[in-house]
């Protein structure tokens, strides 16, 4: 079901091209990460400038073992590079956060998650999307567990390219069913898991501002999912905002605690305000 708002945001594209000194901001970007110039060198470390920035200069413990990250080793398609995020059973406290970060990319924070009472313990937990990815980057994710501390876990992955790339010779076929969503929830192996898995597949472009129109040579105007909101059976399993660096027809996969409907409702916005919305079958049904 798609709700669209008469409201429309104009988006300046001078800050969205390549050597641009400053990030998308305002309401489509992330607060923590508006004033932060986009990184130019490979060789330069970006991590302590995002730190202060994205983190407040807060201490990170790193590769303690509770958060681990997967990536591909080889990138087929650097506009669709899986990451999967996944905090293992033996972290039995909830989880506060997930921040995702790549280093070198325009928007550095790919995705910060904030969750709810049903994001459930007691099992693996885990988030998976698609992401661009601009050049060689380190990717980065942290996680807040409840009692306040930043765990962080780093991989380097070799792509380029992807925040600029076209995923269709003609832009405006990518918003033919724009809005279209399926969400699904699967029940675990063995009845009593604590954990169950859903799944969100919107029909989206998610242009970054960074694309060529092949047909005009102009830059097609950015327009990407910023806000999202999933909930099982009325209560919040995560909040996210996003950058412009999800993948078109964002997909996103995740754990949630086990409910007594198990429905899941999912609300959508994207930096043209429009509200798309959907929710899975009751489980069993």
């Amino acid at each position: 079901m798609l709700h669209a708002k008469t409201s429309s945001p104009s988006v300046s594209l001078a800050g969205l091209k390549r050597g641009a000194s400053a990030l998308l901001c305002g309401a489509f970007a992330l607060a923590a990460i508006a004033a932060l110039p986009a990184p130019a060198k490979a060789d330069i470390d970006d991590w302590p400038g995002l730190k202060r920035t994205v983190f407040d200069n807060r201490d990170v413990i790193e590769e303690d073992g509770v958060v681990i990250l997967d990536t591909p080793q080889v990138v087929q398609d650097a506009a669709l590079v899986p990451i999967t995020v996944r905090v293992p059973p033996e972290v039995k406290e909830p989880i506060k956060s997930l921040t995702i970060v790549i280093d070198k990319n325009p928007m550095p924070v790919l995705a910060k998650l904030t969750f709810g009472p049903a994001a459930g313990t007691g099992g693996e937990r885990r988030f998976t999307t698609r992401a661009r990815i601009d050049t060689f980057s380190h990717i980065r994710a942290v996680v807040e567990t409840e009692d306040g501390k930043l765990h962080m876990t780093t991989k380097f992955i070799a792509a380029a390219g992807g925040c600029a790339a076209m995923n269709a010779k003609d832009p405006t076929t990518l918003t033919d069913g724009l809005g279209k969503m399926i969400v699904k929830t699967f029940e675990p192996a063995l009845p009593s898991t604590p954990i169950w898995e859903g799944m969100v597949m919107l029909k989206h472009p998610n242009f970054s501002g960074l694309q060529i129109n092949p047909n005009t040579g102009d830059f097609i105007a950015a327009r990407f999912i910023y806000n999202a909101d999933v909930k099982r059976d009325g209560e919040l399993v995560f909040n996210m905002r996003a950058g412009s660096a999800i993948s078109t027809n964002p997909n996103f996969r995740f754990t949630f605690g086990r409910g007594e409907e198990n429905v899941l409702t999912v609300k959508m916005t994207d930096t043209d305000e429009t509200v798309f919305e959907a929710h899975s079958e009751p489980s069993g049904t």
